[in-house]
């Protein structure tokens, strides 16, 4: 069995970080697995500090020199200058790189894949069985809130992993969320009336905002930043990959089994997750007894945020379909949620000791153009994504599953850069040319959707699916190398978390905005049309009722609906547009093939 050394407190006030350590014995670590060492005598760290890495493979000992006096004071990287200094030497608080033998690593990695297949799988698959669960339950009026839950939840919940993360550690929080999940999936499954899957919906989502977040973390301890490009390239290929199947499977299910296999099909694939992670995943012990980690959580800060992303949550997807934007309730709910943000922020700033969001994080360049990035990345990707399956459905009459399949030169596209970027990335060490090529594509690809019309050809499609793929591909798993290149090792797991929470409220943002924007149109554009033929109203709460109007009518709604997509399409081009000139600031870092924190350039 290994042993490792680890700090027993670990405080940061004003700048300074107070360690505290000793050696202590731990039962996770696995022979092959290596630790950065910093040894000196003096009460402060030196120039010169000295880093050895010690690995004896005979009897499976790692040993690591603990500094002489019980207490140092070091400088911390908050006030680091970005772009010039190293964060600092390896510190006791630091959790380093654990390395892997390459077959156990391999099957580690597929484990985090299915955690990624699991949750994204989940996000799309429920989207073609809405109907038949409404009509099963009678409750159509309801059916919105089941994707509510699991928006506001998992959204909420996010950010919260990452600092979690540090405190219980990564296996366990990965754990948890996957247990969390699973369960919420198997009483969706189960459920008996609308009510209870609304609740199921809510508990797998706790679950599901923890998920991606922490297999990126994850990768950082097992990785080298280096090599860390590849490894989540194939991540995004696996989400992309998702986003076809989820919608074939959940027609599949619907059409020839029940609905509620949309949620079983979690249960076997979430198991095998848990039973690799659990046999095959050792990374280091969090330290202390659960009382004092559960001390350690910024609980008012905690409450505070989630309170407050309802808040605004809420009326951004109730905005524009079930109140009016100007209606006393968007109103209030916005206004009421920016205050109680503004009161979280108070308390990440004076209050909290440990806070979910270090404001430190926002002090360097890179890391604000990589969260404005993804934010506005989000926006618009997601538009996409909401959008397109609507043009497949509504103005070329296709059904849900062949809308899927429609989709796929999009997905091929990201799954080709996605790898191909992670690859290059870890060979060149370049991670910066990939991000502005690829939001250039997307840029590009976005506004080649407004030229689509009705009869476009197959080619047409086809290749402005593909650019967009090909563009998101390149930029969004290489955002989050730029992040973790950006900021110490301490600070990875909280930064990779809200890079991850900054993209996802883009994208609620994003289909709030353009959701509007189209809905706004189809009443423009329906409008004369309503007027001369009343019957006409009812393709804008059901759009399958198009073809029961004559073919000259059909035709020309279908025109009205293909304008407003136009607009959607047109709102979303300048989303990514900005996302491109965010990206710019972002500097370039050296991606390390050692262990160990990452140096700055």
């Amino acid at each position: 069995m290994g042993s490792q050394t680890h700090a027993d407190s670990v405080r940061s006030e004003a700048g300074t970080v107070v360690t505290d350590s000793e050696k202590s014995h731990s039962n996770e670590m696995n022979s092959s697995s290596s630790a950065a060492i910093a040894k000196t005598s003096s009460t402060s760290l030196p120039q010169k500090t000295e880093y050895i890495e010690q690995v004896d493979p005979s009897d499976q000992k790692i040993e690591v020199d603990t500094i002489n006096q019980s207490s140092v004071s070091i400088k911390s990287s908050k006030s680091s200058n970005h772009g010039k200094l190293d964060p600092g030497p390896p510190q006791l608080t630091d959790q380093g790189v654990v390395t892997l033998p390459f077959k156990q690593l391999i099957v580690v990695f597929i484990g985090l894949m299915l955690g990624v297949f699991l949750s994204s799988l989940d996000q799309t698959i429920i989207n073609v069985c809405t109907n038949k669960i409404a009509s099963e339950f009678n409750s159509l009026t309801e059916i919105p809130w089941v994707g509510t839950a699991y928006l506001l939840t998992s959204t909420c919940f996010q950010p919260l992993y990452g600092k979690f993360s540090d405190i219980f550690g990564r296996k366990p929080t990965f754990l948890f969320s996957i247990t969390v999940f699973l369960v919420g999936s198997a009483l969706c499954g189960a459920a008996q009336s609308m009510i209870m899957l609304i609740v199921a919906r809510g508990i797998a989502g706790i679950g599901a905002g923890g998920i991606m977040s922490m297999v990126m973390i994850i990768i950082t301890d097992i990785v080298s930043l280096r090599d860390r490009g590849k490894y989540q390239g194939m991540i995004g290929a696996v989400f992309g990959l998702s986003s076809v199947i989820g919608p074939l499977l959940g027609g599949v299910f619907t059409d020839k089994a029940s609905w509620r296999w949309a949620f079983f099909i979690n249960l076997p694939i979430g198991a095998i997750t848990l039973a690799v992670v659990i046999k095959l995943l050792h990374l280091p012990h969090a330290v202390g007894s659960l009382g004092e980690k559960i001390k350690r959580i910024d609980i008012l800060g905690s409450i505070t945020l989630i309170i407050g992303l309802v808040m605004i949550l809420l009326p951004l997807n109730w905005g524009g379909s079930t109140y009016e934007w100007n209606s006393p309730i968007i109103i209030g709910l916005l206004v009421g949620g920016f205050a109680v943000i503004g009161i979280f922020l108070l308390i990440e700033w004076k209050q909290a000791l440990e806070p979910i969001i270090p404001f430190y994080l926002f002090k360097t360049r890179t890391n604000n153009a990589v969260f404005l990035t993804s934010f506005f990345v989000g926006m618009g990707f997601f538009g996409i994504m909401f959008f397109m399956p609507l043009y497949f459905q509504i103005v070329r009459q296709e059904s849900a599953t062949a809308s899927g399949l429609e989709m796929l030169p999009l997905i091929v596209g990201l799954l080709v850069t996605s790898i191909g970027s992670g690859i290059m990335v870890s060979k060149y060490g370049q991670f910066r040319p990939f991000i502005w090529i690829g939001l250039i594509l997307s840029t590009t690809g976005t506004g080649l959707l407004v030229l689509l019309h009705e009869d476009s050809s197959r080619g047409e499609i086809i290749a402005y699916l593909f650019i967009n793929g090909c563009g998101l591909g390149f930029s969004m798993q290489t955002l989050m190398i730029a992040i973790q290149s950006a900021v110490a090792t301490k600070d990875i797991a909280v930064a990779t978390a809200n890079a991850t929470f900054f993209r996802t409220v883009g994208s609620v943002f994003g289909v709030a905005i353009s959701g509007t924007v189209f809905n706004n149109a189809v009443q423009k554009h329906l409008s004369p049309l309503i007027l001369e033929n009343p019957a006409i109203q009812i393709v804008i709460a059901d759009s399958y009722k198009i073809p029961s109007f004559e073919p000259a009518l059909e035709a020309q709604i279908l025109h009205a609906y293909m304008l407003s997509l136009r607009s959607a399409f047109t709102i979303c081009t300048p989303f990514m547009g900005l996302a491109f000139i965010c990206s710019l600031a972002i500097q370039h870092n050296k991606l390390r093939k050692s262990l160990g924190p990452t140096p700055m350039e």
